[in-house]
Formats: C-alpha cells, structure tokens, sequence
C-alpha cells in the first residue's frame, strides 16, 4: 500500500551514508521526543508555543508539560484509529498549536506527517491527499470564510485510501470524528498496553514528513525527510562554527509550520533550545508584530514580503522587539533599500540565507559580518553542507547549484505518467542534488543568487505554474498561456500570465482572476498581472521561449 501512489514513503539512505553521518555528529541516535520530554521534566511551565488566533483575544500559551502531553495523546488517538508506522496523516490546520502537536505526535509514532498549507483549495487538496495515499486528514470545520469540512466531505468519496475525516471545530459533520472530544479529552494513552515508545536508533533514518512544493518544472513535487535531516538541517542553522542558539530563546516568523522554514524555525529549533516558538494562524503585519512584542521574541525569521510589511508595522506603531537576530529569506537577491529598512526599523543587524525544502535554510550571511554584507551575497554554507558551482555554457560567471549534505531530503518525487519518477538522494551522482538554481562567486566563500535555471515562479511560496497554465487554457478564449516572473514592487518575484486568444479578444486581469477562483484555483497561485500577446514565441522544438517575453513586462 505504501507504494502504490509511487512515492518511495520506504526510503532510506543507504547504511554507509548513515554511519558517516552520525560519526560526523550530524545525524543521531536520539528523536526530537526525547528532546521533547527531557524539556517538559526540566521545564514543565515554560512557555513551548504561543499560538495567536484571530477568533481569540488573547494568544494560547502551551507549556512543555501541555505539549509533551498532547503529543503522546494525540499519538495514542491516531493508533486507536489504526494508524501505523509508515500511513500518511494529512492535516491542513492553520498556525494553531496542534498543528504542532500533531507533526509531534506523527514523529513519535512513525507515522507519515503530510501537513498541507491552509489556502489551498479543494481541487489541489483531493489530488495531494491521493497522492499521498492519506489515510487520515485533519481540518477546520471553518476559516477564514472557507468551509473546509464540506470539502472534505465532497472529495473524500473519490479518495479510496482516506479512512478517517476528523474535523477541528464547534461541531463535527455526520460521519466526521469530533477532533476535540478524541484527540483533545479522550485519554487514549491510559488505554495503552504500554507508554508510546520513544523512537531511536534505526528509526530516525525513517521518513516522517512529506511536503509538496513546487519543483524547477513548476510541478508540485514531494519532498522526504526523516527526523535525522531535520535535525541536521536545525542544528546546522543554530551554529556549530558560530554562537549558537541561547536556551529560552523566543523563535518569530510569519511563515506557516506547515512549510519546512516554519517547522525547522519555530517548532524543531524552539525545542532543541528549550525555548519557544511564536505563532500566527492569519497574517497582519501589525498583529504579527505586536505579538513579537508581547512574548519577547529574539529571533525572527522573514521573507522579504513579510519583512516589508513589517517595517511598515513597525514605523506606524514603533514597538520594543529585542530581536538578537533577523534572517531574511528569498527567492531572490535581497533588496539592498529593505536590509537597510530593516536594520534602521529594528536597530539590528540583518543576515540573508538560501533555502528550499529539500534542505531547509543552506546558505546564510555570516553573523557580526558588515551590514552591507547581506546585499553583496546570499552567504557560505552552513556547517555540514557542501556545494559544487557547476558552470552554465554561454553563461560568463553564472553556475548551477549542486548541494550535498546531511539536511539534504533522502528523496523527492515529481509527478508524471505511470506514477512519477522518485529519485533517492544519496543513490544517484555521490549524493550530488541539483537545485536549479543559478549563482555566482562572491568572493569571499559564498555565494550570490543570479535566478532560475527553470519556470519556478513566486515567492515566498513558488507557484505550480504548469498547473496554473492549463486551468488557464480552460478559458474558452484562451489559445496559449505561459506563466513569467516580474519583479515587484517590493522585489518580490510575481505571476505574469502571458495569454495568446483564439480569436480577437483576450480576457482581462479580473475577468481572468474571477476564471481561476471560480475553477477553484488557489489565491495565491492566480497570476497578478496579464500581458496579451498574439503568438508565443517557439524554438524549434516547439517550446515557449520565455526569455523573449521578459522584455515585454518593462
């Protein structure tokens, strides 16, 4: 059954690769639940989440002890459900705590976290969950206006492998099970043979989350990851060659724990360091940085679009953040005016880093290095990852990024025919992953990001842009359609929707917007600009040249 999607959920690195990795201190015999639990016996009333919502007035605060506890019940309820080692347990929950509880639970279980963004719409969700081969999902009755349980309930007859919808909220539907009355008050962990036991060993090489993301084609691709390269992947970002993370330190950042940067930031990292993880489940620059404020925050981490709106925040309603650290993350290089917007909103030094899921943060500026350093270079790999720039022909200076490291996914699956391709990291080229990123040698170490050597579009989340393009090509006057990148306002890369007609009219922005949200098409995946061409331009293997549509935007 695990394999019948085609994604190798069974996975692991091969017996060398992990004996080097751990006689290197990258990888360990030790789970994150140990970690979890040592905190909880020595920290049980410090703060391990505090979770804002935008239908409560205060934030939640969930001690270790609370954490510790959910985790283990929350782990208890999916076994009494008949989840084993291996299922996929899908959740699309806002930036709730048990969100967090849940990721937790599945690591302690050896169960397959399958967390998916919660602006994803029903469409995109049925095929993922099929993908995946979820057995069991989690969502909100209702959020943000959206009624997630009746889609659920509408795609789930189409999904043969989905055995239990569980639904988080006032009221469960019929044939639902009610998240609080069984996760939250049924004490299923006292109606155990035994206590859960505590992954270790062997175990932590097993895969333990699943996160789709868009790839180099703009497919949505799954990235594997096992306990051990999230370890290495948080371990790497708190600083072996450098001062490391103090304990009790506060972890900031607006991304969602459902994406890698978020779960490493504010979940993984905040346990390692016995401190705390701040979250917010709907983003408002301002109540993002009051809630920094309130709970003292001391680290945060933003990409640039966030880091924007939080300077704009911050200089309409000045608050104290004692931030030691804030680590902007992009897509692209960094606006030189936003570092210096950012040092002058906050008082503190600005570092830049590269990352992707399939290996968290791998490159980063320096700490104490110059200010103007975060613009000159994106920065040197973290401990532990290696890099090889591989030049690009008829590219002066440019080079393709190969990554190799212990953070690195043990494997990633494309879509396809005949069930996609799965290629295994560390059994192809030595271990060799290509990023599809282009750089350039900053001289001093590290490296620069020059762009794309493919389609990806977007940021800071990347866009599936040929799935875009054929919803487009639905659109009775639409003929061609490719989606581009443009540059922002905010240097942010965004969707240009190039669309060629198939008779004389071409549909406008909102006429096309209005298309797309009604074909259920993911907000954030909807072009935010059209551009009307009569032909796209081909080579000679009929293939859209887009470097010839650039130009066009301006």
């Amino acid at each position: 059954m695990a394999e019948r999607t085609g994604i190798p959920f069974t996975t692991r690195p091969p017996g060398n690769v992990a004996a080097r990795m751990r006689e290197q201190g990258w990888w360990r015999d030790r789970s994150i639940i140990q970690d979890l639990l040592d905190a909880a016996a020595e920290h049980p009333e410090a703060p391990a989440v505090v979770a804002a919502r935008t239908d409560a007035a205060d934030p939640v605060t969930i001690t270790y002890a609370q954490l510790a506890r959910h985790a283990e019940r929350f782990g208890a309820a999916l076994l009494s459900l008949g989840i084993r080692r291996g299922d996929r347990v899908a959740f699309q929950l806002p930036g709730w705590w048990e969100s967090a509880a849940l990721t937790l639970a599945c690591a302690w279980t050896g169960a397959v976290a399958v967390p998916l963004l919660p602006t994803m719409r029903g469409r995109e969700v049925e095929r993922l969950l099929r993908v995946a081969g979820a057995r069991l999902c989690v969502v909100p009755d209702t959020w943000g206006g959206h009624d997630y349980a009746a889609v659920l309930e509408e795609i789930a007859p189409r999904l043969p492998e989905l055995r239990h919808r569980v639904v988080h909220g006032d009221e469960a539907p019929d044939g639902t099970i009610d998240f609080a009355t069984y996760f939250l008050h049924t004490e299923h962990e006292a109606r155990l043979p035994h206590p859960l036991e505590v992954p270790s060993g062997q175990d932590l090489d097993s895969v333990i989350l699943v996160m789709f993301t868009s790839g180099t084609t703009g497919e949505r691709k799954a990235v594997l990851h096992t306990e051990n390269t999230l370890y290495a992947g948080t371990a790497a970002a708190a600083g072996v060659a450098e001062r490391g993370w103090d304990t009790g330190e506060v972890f900031c950042s607006p991304h969602p724990i459902s994406g890698l940067a978020g779960l490493l930031y504010c979940l993984w990292g905040p346990i390692l360091a016995r401190g705390a993880g701040v979250y917010l489940d709907t983003w408002n620059a301002a109540e993002q940085l009051k809630l920094m404020a309130d709970a003292q925050a001391n680290q945060v981490f933003a990409a640039p679009p966030f880091a924007a709106q939080l300077v704009e925040a911050q200089r309409a309603d000045p608050r104290e953040v004692p931030a030691l650290r804030f680590v902007m993350c992009g897509g692209a290089p960094v606006v030189p005016k936003l570092v210096a917007d950012v040092t002058d909103a906050f008082s503190v030094p600005v570092r830049t880093c590269w990352g992707m899921t399939e290996l968290g943060m791998g490159i980063r500026t320096p700490e104490g290095g110059p200010p103007a350093g975060a613009v000159r270079s994106d920065g040197r790999p973290l401990a532990g990852l290696e890099i090889s720039l591989r030049e690009v022909a008829g590219e002066d200076g440019v080079h393709r990024l190969w990554v190799r490291g212990p953070s690195v996914c043990v494997a990633v699956w494309s879509p396809g025919a005949d069930g996609g391709a799965a290629r295994p990291t560390w059994t192809h080229d030595d271990g060799w992953m290509d990023t599809g990123d282009l750089v350039r040698d900053d001289g001093a170490g590290g490296v620069r990001f020059e762009g794309r050597a493919s389609r990806r579009v977007g940021g800071p989340y990347m866009i599936p842009v040929a799935d875009v393009e054929g919803e487009i090509l639905h659109h009775p006057d639409v003929r061609e359609a490719v989606i581009i990148g443009y540059s922002g306002e905010d240097g942010q890369e965004r969707a240009c929707a190039v669309l060629a007609p198939r008779a004389d009219r071409t549909p406008d922005l909102a006429e096309l917007r209005a298309f797309l949200s009604r074909r259920g098409m993911t907000e954030w995946y909807i072009p935010e600009r059209v551009l009307a061409v009569a032909e796209l331009p081909k080579n000679e293997n009929g293939k859209v040249v887009v470097g010839q549509l650039r130009p066009l935007l301006g």
